[in-house]
């Protein structure tokens, strides 16, 4: 190796370790944003490779979407949460930093990423019937389905935590949905959520003045988790009958 060639490859060695400085002091500076960024391009990747960029974009944006609804309503009844991470193929989370006062507390910030999802599929609906591109429909009913599922009874989805606040045994029937799809579908991910949900129920503990509850407030809770599940059953057979179409 020539004068001329080690010098390039020094000048490669340091270009890359100074990127990677950036990178680590980007991270420490920026924190959680920068953690969600980077989760958020890994996932943007992973669907873009499976599902198309065009499609990808799309859901990505959906996921976002779902995840600052909850971001939105932790922060209307006053708890802090982290910033969205996204898990390919496994949507994203975020994680209270506070502990809710009760359950009915935890069921609007469960309700608040549903709630939004069902927005954003709706806006997705309008705009596939205002331009007539089906991609925009395929989009809309990945967001229906997204958000009926995450509306099954039974931790950890936000279904489980919104039942709470109705009754905690709706989550036997949530576990029951999960199982039968499981049986059906062989999904080791819908595996998981029902060794979550099964581990839930057997650790029991439902009985304490967090799910202690008043009857309006349980009311309120079934409303809007009804209506949630309304709209979103109608939209999901209406989008469902376009597409056949």
């Amino acid at each position: 190796m020539g004068p001329w060639s080690v010098l390039c490859f020094g000048r490669q060695v340091v270009r890359r370790l100074t990127a990677g400085l950036v990178g680590i002091v980007a991270v420490c500076k920026f924190g959680s944003i920068s953690f969600m960024a980077v989760s958020m391009l890994v996932s943007l990747a992973a669907y873009a490779f499976a599902f198309g960029l065009s499609f990808a974009i799309g859901f990505v944006l959906l996921l976002f979407v779902h995840e600052f609804g909850h971001f939105f309503a932790s922060r209307v009844v006053g708890l802090h949460v982290s910033k969205p991470l996204f898990i390919p193929f496994l949507g994203a989370v975020i994680s209270l930093k506070q502990r809710p006062y009760n359950a009915k507390m935890e069921a609007n910030i469960a309700i608040g990423g549903p709630a939004a999802g069902t927005l954003s599929a709706l806006v997705c609906l309008a705009l596939y019937l205002w331009t007539d591109d089906i991609l925009i429909l395929v989009v809309a009913y990945a967001a229906c389905l997204l958000n009926l599922f995450n509306l099954i009874p039974c931790e950890p989805l936000d279904g489980g935590r919104i039942a709470a606040a109705i009754s905690p045994n709706l989550w036997w029937v949530g576990s029951f949905s999960v199982g039968a799809l499981f049986c059906y579908t062989q999904n080791i991910f819908l595996f998981v959520i029902l060794v979550v949900s099964l581990l839930r129920l057997w650790k029991g503990d439902v009985l304490g003045s967090y799910y202690d509850l008043t009857l309006r407030q349980r009311l309120a809770v079934l409303f809007w988790y009804l209506g949630l599940l309304s709209v979103l059953g109608v939209m999901t057979l209406y989008i469902a009958d376009l597409l056949h179409n």
